[in-house]
Order: C-alpha cells, then structure tokens, then sequence
C-alpha cells in the first residue's frame, strides 16, 4: 500500500475520461470522487470513517472494501456491484452444490 498515490490515480482516471469524450471540468470531478471514495484511499490518507490503516481493514469491513466505501452503509444496504456480484456467485455456488438434488426420485 505504501506506492498507492491518490493524485496519479486520479489523474489517470481524469485522462481516460477525457479520452473517451467527458469534458475535462466534468471529467476531475468524476475522477476526484471515485478516487477519493475508494476504501485504500480512504485508509491510506487516514479518513477511514472507522479508524482502518491499512488494506486488511478494508477486506472485513461491512460498509465497503478496497475499491469502494459505503460508510454509513453496509454494502447490502448500498446495494453495491461488490455485493451484487458476490451474491450472485454464491446463488451460483449453491446452485452447482445442489444441481439434480431435487430431480432424483423417491424411493
């Protein structure tokens, strides 16, 4: 965590933006709020809103993790992509350990 650097990465994501057509105002803004909302950014710059210093906190935290913070929410709550996806491979996972189960006869 200690080469993360806030300022490159939102310049990074600024210049993709403006690359694929954002206007360049519109296009810092947008950067400025993903970066800056990002769990790792978040720990790295001493704002995490529960005290984490580093990435392990981030990765057992309810209310977000290293690419997103939903603090006051819970990532259920906030209905993130994160969670969406994690359930979505969970039904998966369930559904594989289950497949046929209810197919068999009777005996």
């Amino acid at each position: 965590m200690g080469n993360l650097n806030p300022v490159e990465m939102k310049k990074e994501l600024a210049e993709k933006l403006i690359g694929s057509g954002v206007p360049e105002e519109e296009a810092n803004r947008l950067a400025s709020e993903e970066v800056y909302s990002m769990g790792a950014v978040k720990t790295f710059t001493g704002q995490c809103p529960l005290g984490g210093t580093g990435a392990m906190a981030c990765m057992f935290c309810q209310y977000g993790h290293m690419t997103h913070c939903h603090y006051p929410h819970t990532c259920e709550e906030a209905n993130s992509s994160h969670y969406q996806s994690v359930m979505a491979g969970e039904i998966v996972e369930l559904d594989e350990e289950h497949a046929g189960l209810f197919d068999q006869e009777a005996p």
